[in-house]
């Protein structure tokens, strides 16, 4: 099976992944970037009105195959 790593960027600050997971393939890769976003969202997104959430995929020594994104924004109309 594939090694796969996720490395973090949450608004600039980037967390690489050091460790990996092995995974069947991409489409499995893809979900668990997916899963892992929406984790970090219920836990971190209601902290403040901006923040930006990055993971890219890549296998072991490779460049990124895949990135995944989600972004908070909230602006008053006062």
């Amino acid at each position: 099976m594939p090694l796969y790593f996720f490395d973090v960027t949450d608004t600039g600050n980037v967390f690489p992944d050091t460790e990996g997971t092995e995974l069947a393939g991409l489409g499995e890769a893809r979900h668990e970037a997916l899963r892992t976003l929406g984790e970090i969202a219920k836990d971190k997104l209601p902290d403040g009105d901006f923040r930006t959430l990055v993971i890219e995929i890549r296998e072991s020594g490779g460049p990124v195959i895949l990135t995944a994104s989600l972004s908070l924004n909230v602006s008053r109309d006062l």
